[in-house]
């Protein structure tokens, strides 16, 4: 029989939708064959939101400039937003800017929606590394730029399912990611351990503790009242340490608060 008229019962049963649908995956996805960079914009010099490794599938959307694709990718990314966009529930305010580094001059890589799904990571003075797990859009180049990895390209990774970063203690001022898919897991903290009063500026602070960044700047209150120790807490006064615990909002919403489980000095 004509596989046409096989054909045309099933059309008809899909509908119009459906079938434009099918026919798009059809005609518009692809499967890459060697890793490829997926550029923020049809340009070389610009991030590299991830580089996908060979095998992953990829869509094609939307019109581009010769020589590129405009793809779509759905998974997991490291961003960051300002800490006054975070909410009181650590998810990032409606309409404000995610960033690709933790700078004022940053590129913004998307723009913060209702149903956006985000998680704090860590903080990095005035901004938290977060987990934002979204559709986006980029760009992959069909040339000789088709595989450059870009001076800030990610590790090589599959964006086919939540990606999640395990990292050593770094520089003084961040977090340190670890494998989990909760807010509630304990990470790692590095920074200078001071006393968060000051006789002027803070007399009366939420915590006795702070941690601050390479610029002295507080990035987080340290609550102390779990903290197991075998010397006393004011050893570790001016030290850069590592702490392990959660991270949460203070009361206010005003500043961030790690709820401190482990300290010790950073080798």
């Amino acid at each position: 029989m004509n596989n046409t008229l096989l054909l045309i019962p099933l059309l008809r049963r899909l509908g119009v939708a459906a079938v434009f649908a099918l026919l798009s995956t059809r005609l518009f996805a692809d499967i890459l064959a060697a890793d490829t960079a997926v550029f923020m914009q049809a340009d070389p010099k610009s991030h590299v939101i991830v580089r996908l490794k060979s095998g992953n599938t990829i869509v094609y959307t939307g019109d581009a400039p010769a020589g590129w694709r405009r793809v779509e990718i759905s998974g997991t990314f490291e961003a960051f937003a300002h800490s006054r966009d975070i909410t009181k529930g650590l998810d990032v305010h409606e309409g404000a800017n995610i960033l690709t580094a933790p700078e004022k001059n940053a590129a913004v890589l998307t723009v913060a929606q209702k149903d956006d799904v985000t998680e704090v990571t860590g903080i990095k003075g005035d901004y938290c590394q977060i987990k934002l797990t979204k559709k986006l859009q980029g760009f992959i180049a069909t040339g000789s730029t088709a595989n450059s990895p870009g001076a800030n390209a990610p590790t090589l990774q599959t964006v086919s399912g939540p990606v999640v970063p395990t990292e050593k203690p770094g520089t003084p001022g961040r977090a340190v990611t670890i494998a989990g898919n909760t807010a509630n897991l304990p990470r790692l903290f590095s920074g200078t351990f001071v006393s968060a009063r000051r006789p002027i500026l803070n007399p009366n602070p939420l915590y006795d503790y702070q941690l601050t960044d390479i610029e002295g700047r507080r990035f987080a209150y340290v609550d102390t009242k779990r903290l197991v120790l075998t010397e006393k807490i004011e050893s570790y006064t001016g030290t850069v340490v590592v702490i392990s615990g959660t991270i949460r909002n203070s009361v206010d919403g005003k500043d961030l608060v790690v709820d401190a489980q482990s300290i010790s000095r950073k080798k």
